[in-house]
């Protein structure tokens, strides 16, 4: 989105610095990003504080773990190699 904004430029080379931008748009890009993230930082510590945060039980914890390519999926897969990267993944 294009707009036009007066800035702070002493603001502008300081977030800069710290945030490690060349641009003034990667700058206010950067601050952006970083102003949402502190955001949501707080309402997980909130969360955490208050023991809303949702932890998913040992069976959902299971699921997630379990694999989702069907067996065999990727069977075939050894062709793509090269026989002397065959032989250093078997080795």
């Amino acid at each position: 989105m294009k707009t036009t904004v007066d800035v702070d430029r002493k603001l502008a080379e300081e977030a800069a610095e710290i945030l490690g931008t060349k641009s003034l748009k990667d700058t206010v890009n950067g601050a952006l990003r970083e102003i949402v993230n502190v955001e949501l930082r707080r309402q997980l510590a909130e969360q955490v504080r208050n023991g809303t945060l949702p932890v998913p039980t040992q069976e959902e914890y299971e699921e997630l773990r379990r694999p989702k390519l069907p067996i065999g999926a990727l069977d075939g897969l050894d062709e793509l190699f090269s026989p002397i990267e065959r032989r250093q993944r078997t080795s």
